[in-house]
């Protein structure tokens, strides 16, 4: 019991960090910010504020940044990055009959 009491202050201090982590890791992957950005340069683009030109290179840094994030989700889950990743493959069926489909990011345009 005296160790308990002894490591209380510890056992909060290491409490507020956890959480303090999580929160950051939380941001950190957050894209919802970005993608309002997207939905905002698309409003833009309809009412004629930006030109074709203006919006493609303002959507490939958005593209961009969205791709970052979602690399630091994998990153954070222990996946590889999305580069290395051999896209999603799925396969089902028995010994004799089988199926595989496997999905591949484009690469990134320019403009």
């Amino acid at each position: 019991m005296i160790d308990d009491l002894l490591m209380l202050p510890f056992s909060g201090f290491n409490f507020v960090m956890k959480t303090l982590l999580k929160i950051a890791e939380e941001q950190y992957t957050d894209n919802a910010p970005i993608k309002e950005r997207l939905l905002e340069l698309q409003l833009k683009l309809e009412a004629e504020e930006i030109s074709e030109e203006e919006y493609a290179i303002e959507e490939a840094e958005i593209i961009r940044e969205l791709r970052a994030v979602e690399d630091r989700k994998r990153e954070l889950a222990g996946a590889p990055p999305a580069d290395q990743d051999r896209g999603l493959a799925f396969s089902a069926g028995q010994t004799k009959a089988s199926a595989s489909v496997t999905f591949h990011q484009d690469s990134e345009r320019k403009f």
